[in-house]
C-alpha cells in the first residue's frame, strides 16, 4: 500500500485494547459462516491475551494508521510447542473500511520481513476453516494448509504453514 497517509509503529502493551477493537470488527464479519450461537471469547479475554503476548520478549506487533485513524495490525510471537524455532502469526486484522486497499498485503509483507529478519525458518497461523476469503489471501501468499484442523474458540480452524528460509 503506497500512501503518504499510512503510518506504522511497533505495538506496545497499552495498544491491546485498540488491537482487540480491530479484531472484533473483523470477527463480526465471521457471522456469515459461524454457528448462530457462536460467541467466541469475550473482549476482556482477548485484551488479556493480547497484553500477555505483547509483554513477551519474543513478540512483535505492528500497528497501521491511515490518516491518523487505526486501520489494522499484526501480532507475531515465537511458537512454544514442537517447533521452537518457528513463529506464529497470531493476528492479522484490517478494519473493514480498509479491505481491498492493499493494507492487508502491506501488513503481511511486514510480518514476513520481520520474521525472516528474526531468523525464523517457518511460520504458522490458524484461520477459521470456513473463512474462504482469508484462506485465499494466505494461499496466494504461499501459505500451505496443514492436514490438521483444530477446534479453537468454538470454531474449526485451518492450520497453515509458510517456509520463510531456504
Amino acid at each position: 500500500m503506497a500512501s503518504a497517509a499510512l503510518t506504522t509503529r511497533r505495538a506496545v502493551v497499552a495498544d491491546a485494547e485498540m488491537m482487540v477493537r480491530n479484531a472484533i470488527l473483523g470477527i463480526a464479519t465471521w457471522r456469515a459462516f459461524t454457528p448462530a450461537d457462536w460467541t467466541g471469547p469475550t473482549a476482556g479475554h482477548r485484551v488479556e491475551m493480547t497484553r500477555y503476548f505483547l509483554s513477551r520478549s519474543d513478540a512483535f506487533g505492528l500497528l497501521a494508521d491511515v490518516a491518523g485513524e487505526p486501520a489494522g495490525h499484526f501480532l507475531m510471537f515465537r511458537a512454544t510447542w514442537d517447533e521452537p524455532n518457528s513463529v506464529i502469526l497470531g493476528q492479522l486484522f484490517v478494519r473493514p473500511a480498509w479491505w481491498g486497499t492493499g493494507l492487508a498485503e502491506h501488513l503481511h509483507a511486514a510480518f514476513v520481513e520481520r520474521a525472516r529478519a528474526d531468523g525464523y525458518p517457518l511460520a504458522w497461523l490458524a484461520t477459521p476453516a470456513a473463512h474462504a476469503r482469508a484462506r485465499r489471501f494466505y494461499e496466494r501468499r504461499g501459505w500451505r494448509a496443514d492436514t490438521l484442523l483444530e477446534e479453537h474458540e468454538g470454531l474449526a480452524m485451518a492450520i497453515y504453514g509458510l517456509r520463510l528460509g531456504s
